[in-house]
């Protein structure tokens, strides 16, 4: 998920979430209702027929996550398919011995630009569609080489600059396309597109997206007519542009027409990008791991289309919002401003299978926040407080001082139970995920990765799911330097992520939003601080013990960082779990974090692309200078990481000789 939540079920804590609990925030409602009560048991998968390590004992799915937007690319201000930078990286990996690549989510984004709120799960992001391509015989030459933008990148960019770039040479692209005999190869992959994706998406995000060019994003601000447009023209067995055009003040039927074709042709566009990279990563033994939100943004395309399929008011705005109850690591609620899905109504079951069908055709898939699938909390949009007055929205969570109930205040019974819903076919969601993935030829345990991470993944209904299913499911764990109690337990004494053997589980040495892991190992071995807590120092003690014991560090190489942070590193893929996942910072040994997370601590700003500290580092933004594998220097503006990738290329081979 967007957010930092640091999972509780291995029963530890992290020095950086012990670092938190200085911030002057309300203490967490105690949780007490049954429905809600934390069980004791570790929630690991279960044991299956195990063949995930080499015949060295080195695990054999090793993933490393950067998501492509991050990359450098040849005029364009973000990373984007089949671009030479794209290229140099893919080929990294495959030197590197990495089987997966891990992206974070690659759908449409709002103005707000967080890929784990998407427009919708359906439409994916047009900026990641490499113009430079479009010149070729294969694009029917849409663009001259003088047409293409000017090579400029920058650290920091802005949606505004991205769509400068980048739209007015859609839309001419899209006007040579037109002319286009309809005998050349790209019309007719494009016809079949259409045909493909118009009636279960494509036809209401052009149109939403046209409606949203006049009136803005959030639809539920349109006039009334438009917002219930999709079910108006589906009443009259109309087309939804026909529907809409007598609506749209102010622009012709022509402009809305051309305008509906150019939104689809952008998506085209990035399917057929995107399929090039697919077989450009099978031809080097690499295979895509995509992400998907487990929610879309309440005013997004698919609210507005399949309205009928979330939990929606008589003004279409969500009574109740996704997010997640506070926990030890973390005391604050979480509020993401997902819609809920309505697991009552027939077409959300549809909507499930059509999304995880079309997305597992081309990769493996991580789920994410699945806990979501189990429980979930449903957080009210209006609270009443016990004098009778009325809270809304961000006003519940604001401090006690300021009439509001705390960053930590949370009820027992926003927590609601969903997993054992059925579909008309009789499954729950589970069963869905399980037939569908067998339907593909795939087997579950492999394809599925879980992120299962927070409070939510200590409930009874939880271990019950465990219990079932299990052994379907790959799971992920938290990073090894976040896996340090500071509780004063023995090694001997944890069920901890370091007794995994023969698991199907995929362990992280760090994730999208997290700190990167040299700086939890600087944090765990700075013994000179003096302001230390006694839990802090506790976790500082063990993790030297570990060092010692189970990464066999000699005692005078135990103050050495470097020294530490390679055995680490090089532990996670002797573990005998069924994966390894790494990101480029941790694969590089450095201070990048891809994403800062935004709070309800009064840090909306960080998900924004706005040029201030707190936001030069998200994933959506922030790219890596070109060429940084290939060049030594890291010092200035535009670093390189030559050494550090190569150190990593040696280390994944030394492991994986006898492969």
């Amino acid at each position: 998920m967007r957010i930092s939540a640091i999972s509780n079920n291995l029963g530890i804590f992290s020095v950086n979430a012990v670092k938190s609990n200085n911030l002057n925030l309300q203490k967490t409602t105690p949780l007490k209702n049954d429905s809600f009560e934390r069980t004791t048991d570790n929630n690991y998968a279960q044991a299956i027929r195990f063949e995930g390590v080499n015949a060295a004992g080195i695990v054999k799915q090793r993933g490393l996550l950067m998501h492509i937007t991050s990359l450098p690319a040849h005029r364009s201000f973000c990373g984007q398919f089949g671009d030479p930078q794209t290229d140099k990286f893919i080929n990294w990996m495959a030197e590197s011995k990495q089987t997966h690549w891990i992206m974070n989510p690659l759908n449409a984004l709002e103005d707000h630009l967080c890929p784990y709120s998407p427009d919708g799960r359906f439409s994916r992001n047009k900026f990641i569609v490499n113009l430079n391509k479009l010149v070729g015989d294969d694009y029917g030459n849409l663009l001259k080489e003088n047409e293409l933008p000017d090579d400029i990148t920058t650290p920091v960019f802005t949606l505004d600059m991205l769509e400068k770039q980048k739209n007015p040479r859609f839309k001419l692209a899209f006007e040579r396309f037109k002319q286009l005999d309809e005998t050349k190869p790209i019309k007719q992959e494009y016809n079949k597109f259409i045909n493909d994706n118009d009636a279960l998406w494509l036809d209401e995000y052009a149109n939403y997206d046209a409606i949203a060019k006049k009136h803005g994003k959030v639809w539920t601000n349109w006039e009334r007519g438009l917002q219930t447009a999709p079910e108006d023209a589906r009443a009259k067995g109309i087309p939804l542009e026909e529907q809409i055009a007598p609506l749209l003040k102010g622009v012709s039927k022509e402009e809305l027409h051309d305008e509906v074709g150019l939104y689809k042709f952008e998506q085209f566009l990035y399917d057929k990008q995107f399929n090039e990279m697919v077989e450009q990563l099978r031809g080097k033994g690499i295979t895509l791991t995509m992400d998907l939100p487990i929610g879309v943004s309440a005013t997004g395309v698919d609210t507005w289309g399949k309205k009928n399929i979330f939990l929606l008011d008589e003004n279409f705005r969500p009574t109740k919002v996704s997010g997640c109850p506070p926990e030890d690591a973390y005391p604050y609620t979480q509020v993401w401003g997902h819609a809920l899905y309505n697991y009552d109504e027939p077409a959300f079951w549809d909507y499930q299978e059509q999304t995880v069908r079309g997305m597992l055709k081309n990769s493996d898939l991580r789920l994410d926040h699945f806990v979501g699938y189990i429980n979930r909390a449903a957080i009210p949009t209006t609270f009443t407080k016990a004098d009778g007055t009325v809270l809304r929205g961000d006003e519940i969570f604001k401090p006690t001082t300021e009439g509001g109930m705390g960053a930590g205040f949370f009820q027992n019974d926003w927590i609601e139970d969903v997993y054992k819903k059925k579909s008309p076919k009789g499954e729950n969601v589970f069963e869905l995920f399980i037939r569908v993935a067998k339907e593909l030829g795939k087997k579950p345990e492999d394809c599925y990765i879980l992120e299962d991470f927070g409070p939510l993944a200590q409930t009874p209904a939880y271990k019950e799911f465990r219990t079932t299913y299990g052994k379907d499911f790959m799971s992920q764990r938290v990073p090894i330097a976040m896996g340090i109690s500071g509780s004063g337990l023995k090694w001997d004494k944890l069920n901890s992520p370091f007794e995994m053997k023969d698991k199907n589980v995929a362990i992280l040495t760090g994730n999208h939003d997290l700190p990167p892991l040299k700086q939890f190992i600087d944090e765990l071995m700075d013994v000179t601080n003096p302001d230390l807590s006694m839990p802090q120092k506790t976790a500082q003690k063990i993790f030297r013990e570990f060092c010692l014991t189970k990464l066999d560090i000699k005692p005078e190489d135990i103050n050495n960082k470097d020294v530490v942070f390679d055995k680490v590193m090089e532990w996670h893929y002797k573990t005998g779990v069924k994966q390894v996942q790494t990101t480029i910072s941790d694969a590089l040994g450095i201070y990048y974090r891809p994403n800062i997370p935004g709070y309800w601590n009064g840090h909306h700003d960080k998900y924004l692309m706005k040029t201030t500290p707190e936001a030069l580092l998200p994933f959506w933004s922030r790219v890596f200078p070109k060429d940084f594998l290939n060049r030594d220097d890291m010092g200035g503006i535009n670093p390189g990481y030559k050494k550090a990738a190569d150190k990593f290329t040696q280390l994944m081979q030394k492991l994986t000789s006898n492969e």
